[in-house]
């Protein structure tokens, strides 16, 4: 009885490997209540599992294991143990795509810096160096050349995109300050970035739209084809983001609902933790939207909206997930406009930049701009978009207003000898 009472007290010994840093040794301390983390000091799963199986015999006899010295907390703390104290009390109150970026941009300072410390990476000469090589394109992207082998691009970075790099350590570096780990951050001398009057993409005309559409069932394969393009219609129809299309349901209010109220328009609740503004909202159903919706049965609206099928379908396999992640979905909507030909953003070889393809973003832009193209207001496509500025929505997703102004030029200066409709624009699309 009395080793069955001490199995019972035994705590399970967990692996980990927090973001594909070094693998940790976890267990909760039965007595203290606490849960205790042991690095193993390697990426070796064998040597790993080995450090496991040698702590939980010790653990099983009652042997414990010598303290440690308190790890400093300071310019002195290793830089491992920042990452980790940064990841777990920090990016974990951010959104998963925010987290992962700063994950994924501060690996890449690690590579280039090499930082033993925090005073390490925290160093004025540290941080410039990191910017002049990542402007030189140091640690670039890992890419498949002709022969198979993976090879890691050299290519320069754009000013905006080290920027967006550098924001991301100087944040860690300021979280660090407000632990008292540091007495300040280093000054650096920021890249120069000119103001973009581009987006990144553009939108699609109406022939574009149905080419994508005719392209889904290359990629997807027949019988998944229907749930694909009700979705790609979602997205044109809607202007919503991929992320909140896939989190509408038809009833749970918790999700992105759509809502018909007695003796009014329409509308779409969205709660304030699916805003990037944090702001619980409710915006008008397009009315393309809203037909697009109520296409299926009332009987049938429960449950996600949108329900994408497994392409594991066509080739006969199991589906391994009951629903897809918008990450991938996203993927294989890339792939859907690679495959249709629909080339966004040309490729830039000086700068490694392949051709980019239509994406679920561009969607959006589609549908704000056939808004625009309609003469609906701006200040009305900026509530549809949900945008808290013209010049979002004007750089971003509707920039086509050079032509509209060109027009109103010449009618106004009398060169025009057959009138044009201008019931289209707004006060706010002029400044005369």
């Amino acid at each position: 009885m009395a080793r069955k009472g001490n199995e019972k007290r035994t705590p399970k010994v967990r692996l980990c490997q927090p973001g594909g840093r070094k693998f940790q040794l976890r267990y909760t301390c039965p007595i203290e209540q606490r849960e205790i983390r042991i690095s193993t000091g390697t990426h070796d799963e064998a040597e790993a599992l080995d450090q496991k199986a040698k702590l939980e015999a010790k653990l099983l006899l009652g042997i414990k294991e010598p303290s440690k010295p308190k790890k400093p907390n300071g310019p002195e703390m290793r830089w491992d143990d920042f990452r980790e104290a940064y990841r777990d009390l920090q990016l974990v109150t951010l959104r998963e795509k925010s987290a992962i970026d700063a994950e994924s941009r501060l690996a890449v300072a690690e590579r280039i810096i090499k930082p033993r410390t925090l005073g390490d990476m925290a160093n004025s000469d540290a941080l410039h160096t990191l910017q002049t090589r990542l402007l030189a394109g140091a640690e670039g992207r890992v890419i498949v050349d002709e022969e198979g082998n993976r090879v890691r691009q050299t290519c320069p970075r754009s000013p905006h995109t080290v920027k967006s790099y550098m924001a991301s350590i100087l944040a860690a570096l300021n979280w660090a300050v407000y632990m008292e780990w540091l007495p300040r951050v280093p000054k650096v001398r920021r890249v120069k970035v000119s103001k973009l009057k581009y987006m990144k993409g553009r939108a699609l005309v109406g022939e574009e739209v149905d080419r994508l559409l005719d392209a889904v069932e290359k990629v997807t394969g027949a019988e998944a084809a229907d749930s694909w393009r009700y979705l790609i219609r979602g997205l044109v129809e809607s202007g919503l983001r991929l992320g909140e299309l896939m989190s509408m349901s038809w009833d749970n209010p918790a999700m992105i609902c759509p809502r018909w109220p007695r003796g009014g328009a329409a509308v779409l609740d969205i709660p304030a933790d699916m805003q990037k503004n944090d702001t619980e909202e409710s915006i008008p159903l397009l009315p393309g939207f809203e037909a697009l919706l109520l296409e299926t049965p009332e009987d049938e609206r429960t449950g996600w909206v949108f329900q994408p099928m497994s392409l594991n379908l066509q080739h006969d396999r199991k589906v391994r997930y009951e629903r897809l992640k918008a990450e991938w979905v996203g993927k294989v909507v890339a792939s859907i406009g690679k495959k249709a030909g629909i080339i966004v953003e040309p490729a830039q070889p000086e700068r490694g930049k392949e051709a980019k393809f239509a994406s679920a973003h561009d969607l959006r832009r589609t549908c704000a701009q056939r808004l625009d193209d309609a003469g609906v207001p701006e200040l009305d496509i900026m509530a549809v978009m949900r945008h808290r500025q013209r010049e979002t929505l004007r750089r971003h997703y509707a920039p086509g207003s050079t032509q509209k102004t060109a027009e109103r030029l010449k009618l106004y200066l009398g060169t025009v000898s057959k009138p044009i409709d201008v019931s289209q624009y707004t006060p706010e699309d002029s400044n005369l």
